[in-house]
C-alpha cells in the first residue's frame, strides 16, 4: 500500500454516536409500490441509526409490511429472529452481534429476499489495552493487545518510523505482534486504521486520503540506546587508531566528531568495542555515537594532538625561498601563514619531523602559523624577511628621465624604486645583483628607495641629485684643448636652453657662434685661466650642468718687476749648453731653445745660467709662486734608468726639479703649445725669506747627458715670481 500522510497526526477518540440517522434502501427483489407506505408488499425504506455500535445498541429498519418479515440478516453475523418490537411499519433489533461486520442488511419475508442498497456501518472502538515487553532493543518482538485491532493497518513508533501490515508477524481483533524496527525511539505507539493510505489504483484514479484514526499506547515504548564508557588513547593524533568502549554498539549506525566529521567507516564493530580512524579534520571535543534511530550517546572529551616545532630555517629567509620546519607530528600541518597573513605552499614530501614550506613573495616578518586540518594551530619563532641591500649607485647625478645603475645584492625582491620623493621609476633590467632604473621627468633629488613586494623599504645612503628635465646635456666638447679667443663647439641636448657659458675662475663667455638646441658655440675669453678649466653652462631657470677643457697659452706676466729671466732684457748665458736664444714666437719675444743635440761636458750640464745678476726679492715666500712658461715641441719619453730624465732650476744655489710639472703619465708634455707652470716658493728646500737677491748659481741644467736628443724643442720663457691670490 502506497501512504499519503497527514502533515498532523490526529488523535481520535472512539465515541458511541446515538443519533438516528436513517439510511434510504430500496430492495433488490420486484416489489409492486414501494414508494407507498400502504403497499402490500415488504418494503425497506430506511435503517438507522448507521455507524451503529456493536453490542447493546437499537437498529430500527422502516418499511412496509415488516410483520412478514421472518429474519434480517447481517454481514457476518447471519440471521436474527429476535425482534425487540415488530409492527407493520418498523422492527426493532435489540442487541447487534460482536461479529457483525460492514455491509448491506437482507429481509427474509417467505421467498421474497429484500437488500438495502446502502451498507450499515459499525462504530468500532479501537482499544490498546498493553504493549509488552515495554523495554527493548531494536530488533526485538513486542506484541500490541487491545480491540478491533484487526482493523490497524499501520503501526507508527516515535518520530514516525511506520511499520504497515505486510511487516507484522501476526494480527488479529485481539493482538498485533510486530518487530521493533531500527531506528525506533522511545515513546508511545500509534495503531492507525490506514484511512490516509492509497493504493496505486487510489493514485492512479487521484482519490483523496482519508482521514485515519490513530490510537496512542498509554505507556511508553522503551528502546535502549547504546552507551560510551571508555575512549583511549586520549590525546590521540589525528589518522591514528581509536577505540570506543561501551554496551549495544550493534545498534550503533554512525560517529561523529567535532567539526562536523561523521563517518561509517569503522575498522571493526562488535557490541561492545569499536575501532576507528580518527579523521583528519577531527577537532577537540566529545565524540557522538548515533543509533538507528537517529539518537546521539556523548563520549569524554576527546583531544587532539597539536605538532611541535623545534627549528626553523634560515632565518632570516628571503622572500621565494624554500623554509624548513622541524619538530614532530608535522604530518598534521595543512596550510602555514606567514607574516601578513600569507599562505606559503607545502612542497612534496614532507614527514612527520620536517616539512619545507615556499615563503610567498609578499610575507612580512613575524611568526608562522602551522595550522592542522582539524583548524589547531601552533607559531614558529618570529621569522624575519631578507632585505635588499645597496652597495652603489651610479651616477649620482642625473637629469630627470635619466637611469641609473644600483648594485647590491638580493635586489630581485625589488618592484618598485622612488628618486626623492614618490613617483616611482621604471626597471629596465634587473638581477640579484643590479637593477638598472629610469627616473621620471617628476623625479627629485634625494636618497632612492627599494620597496619590495611585502611593503619592506630600503633607503639609500647615497643621494641622488636630479636635475630637470630641462638641464642640459653636454655629449661633447671640441676641441678639448684650446688658445684663449679660440672658439669651441660643445655638443648635447637643450643647449637652447643655456643662458650663460661661466668659466672657471668665474668668467662670462662674451662671444657665440651657432645656438641650437644641440649646438652651442662659445670663444673662450683672453684672459681664461691657462690649464684644465671647468666651464658651466647656466639655463635662464638657474639650472646648470659642467664640463671641462684644457685652455693652453701661458699665463699673463702680472707684474714685470718680480721677472727673473725674459731673454730680451733680463737673460743669461749659455755657459756652453746646448741651446740657443731664439726670437720668433715666444709669449713675450725672445726666448731659450734647446735646438740641437751637441756634446755634453759628461753628467750633469747647464742649459743656461749666470751668477752676476742682482734679481727681485719677495718677502713672505708662503705668498708667492714661482711661474715659468714652457713649451715642448713634442713629448720626452724619461729613459730607463734610476733617475730618469730631470731638469733642475738653481735659485741662487737652492736647487729643485720641475720635471715633475710637465710630466703626464710617463712623458713630459705640454701638448706642444706654451703652457706656464707654477712652483709654491715655500716647496724649495732650504729657499730663505725673503729670497736672496743674488749669490750662487740661477738657471737650469739637466742630467741628460751626452747627446741631449731627447731635449731637442725644449723652450722656456719668463721666470718670474707671482703673489698668490
Amino acid at each position: 500500500m502506497k501512504k499519503d500522510k497527514l502533515s498532523t497526526l490526529i488523535k481520535v477518540c472512539l465515541v458511541f454516536i446515538s443519533c438516528f440517522a436513517f439510511i434510504t434502501a430500496c430492495q433488490k427483489e420486484d416489489v409492486v409500490d414501494t414508494n407507498q407506505m400502504g403497499s402490500g408488499e415488504v418494503t425497506l425504506k430506511s435503517f438507522g441509526p448507521s455507524p451503529i455500535q456493536r453490542g447493546n445498541a437499537r437498529l430500527i429498519i422502516i418499511g412496509t409490511n415488516l410483520n412478514k418479515v421472518e429474519s434480517v440478516a447481517l454481514q457476518g453475523a447471519g440471521e436474527i429472529t429476535d425482534f425487540k418490537r415488530v409492527s407493520n411499519t418498523e422492527i426493532w433489533l435489540e442487541s447487534i452481534p460482536a461479529n457483525a461486520l460492514p455491509g448491506v442488511i437482507t429481509l427474509t419475508a417467505g421467498s421474497k429476499k429484500i437488500t438495502s442498497i446502502t451498507p450499515l456501518t459499525f462504530s468500532e472502538p479501537i482499544l490498546i489495552t498493553s504493549i509488552t515487553p515495554l523495554t527493548v532493543k531494536a530488533g526485538d518482538k513486542i506484541k500490541i493487545e487491545g480491540d478491533y485491532l484487526n482493523l490497524i493497518k499501520e503501526i507508527i513508533f516515535t518520530d514516525g518510523v511506520h511499520v504497515d501490515t505486510t511487516a507484522f508477524l501476526s494480527q488479529n481483533r485481539k493482538a498485533i505482534e510486530v518487530l521493533v524496527p531500527v531506528k525506533a525511539r522511545s515513546g508511545k505507539v500509534i495503531v492507525s486504521n490506514g484511512a490516509d493510505l492509497l493504493t496505486p489504483a487510489d493514485i492512479e484514479a487521484k482519490k483523496e486520503p482519508g482521514i485515519p484514526i490513530w490510537v496512542y499506547s498509554e505507556q511508553e515504548l522503551i528502546v535502549t540506546l547504546p552507551a560510551i564508557t571508555k575512549i583511549s588513547p586520549n590525546p590521540i593524533k589525528a589518522g591514528s587508531l581509536l577505540t570506543i568502549e561501551g554496551t549495544n554498539f550493534d545498534l550503533v549506525d554512525s560517529l561523529a566528531f567535532v567539526g562536523n566529521v561523521g563517518t561509517r567507516n569503522f575498522a571493526s564493530k562488535t557490541a561492545t568495542k569499536i575501532t576507528v580512524t580518527v579523521p583528519a579534520t577531527a577537532a577537540d571535543g566529545k565524540i557522538k555515537a548515533f543509533a538507528f534511530s537517529g539518537i546521539p550517546v556523548l563520549s569524554d572529551s576527546l583531544i587532539l594532538t597539536v605538532p611541535t616545532i623545534t627549528a626553523i630555517s634560515p632565518n632570516p629567509v628571503k622572500n621565494g625561498a624554500v623554509l624548513t620546519i622541524t619538530g614532530t607530528d608535522l604530518d598534521l600541518v595543512s596550510s602555514v601563514t606567514f607574516g601578513g597573513g600569507k599562505v606559503g605552499t607545502i612542497v612534496a614530501g614532507g614527514t612527520a619531523t620536517q616539512i619545507q614550506v615556499n615563503v610567498p613573495i609578499d610575507a612580512t616578518n613575524g611568526a608562522v602559523t602551522l595550522t592542522t586540518k582539524a583548524n589547531k594551530s601552533v607559531l614558529t619563532p618570529v621569522l624575519s624577511m631578507v632585505l635588499p641591500t645597496i652597495t652603489n649607485i651610479s651616477p649620482t647625478t642625473i637629469i630627470a628621465g635619466d637611469s641609473v645603475t644600483i648594485t647590491g645584492t638580493d635586489l630581485d625582491l625589488v618592484n618598485a624604486i622612488t628618486f626623492g620623493g614618490p613617483t616611482t621609476g621604471v626597471i629596465r633590467t634587473q638581477t640579484a645583483t643590479q637593477i638598472i632604473v629610469r627616473s621620471t621627468t617628476a623625479s627629485i633629488t634625494g636618497p632612492v628607495v627599494l620597496t619590495i613586494q611585502n611593503g619592506a623599504k630600503v633607503t639609500s645612503t647615497q643621494i641622488i641629485t636630479v636635475n630637470p628635465a630641462t638641464t642640459p646635456v653636454i655629449t661633447s666638447i671640441t676641441p678639448t684643448s684650446v688658445k684663449p679667443g679660440a672658439m669651441i663647439s660643445i655638443v648635447g641636448l637643450k643647449l637652447n636652453n643655456v643662458q650663460d657659458v661661466v668659466f672657471e675662475t668665474g668668467l662670462s663667455a662674451t662671444q657665440y657662434g651657432s645656438r641650437t638646441p644641440t649646438l652651442l658655440e662659445v670663444y673662450v675669453p683672453l684672459t681664461a685661466k691657462r690649464g684644465p678649466v671647468t666651464l658651466t653652462l647656466k639655463t635662464f631657470d638657474g639650472q646648470q650642468v659642467s664640463g671641462q677643457i684644457i685652455v693652453t697659452g701661458t699665463d699673463p706676466v702680472v707684474d714685470p718687476t718680480l721677472i727673473l729671466y725674459d731673454f730680451d732684457n733680463i737673460s743669461a748665458d749659455l755657459w756652453n749648453g746646448v741651446g740657443e736664444f731664439v726670437t720668433n714666437d715666444g709669449p713675450s719675444g725672445k726666448y731659450y731653445e734647446v735646438t740641437a743635440a751637441k756634446p755634453s761636458t759628461g753628467t750633469w750640464q747647464f742649459l743656461f745660467a749666470e751668477n752676476w745678476r742682482t734679481h727681485p726679492t719677495v718677502s713672505g715666500i708662503a705668498n708667492y709662486v714661482l711661474k715659468i712658461d714652457v713649451r715642448l715641441r713634442k713629448d720626452l719619453a724619461t729613459p730607463a734608468g734610476s733617475w730618469g730624465l730631470q731638469l733642475q732650476f738653481n735659485l741662487a744655489g737652492k736647487v729643485f726639479n720641475i720635471e715633475s710639472y710637465l710630466k703626464v703619465g710617463n712623458v713630459l708634455s705640454t701638448d706642444g703649445e706654451w703652457k706656464t707652470i707654477s712652483i709654491p716658493l715655500s716647496s724649495i728646500s732650504g729657499l730663505s725669506d725673503p729670497t736672496p737677491a743674488t749669490g750662487g748659481n740661477w738657471g737650469i741644467n739637466s742630467n741628460q747627458g751626452s747627446p741631449f736628443n731627447d731635449l731637442v724643442g725644449l723652450c722656456i720663457d719668463n721666470i718670474r715670481y707671482e703673489k698668490v691670490k
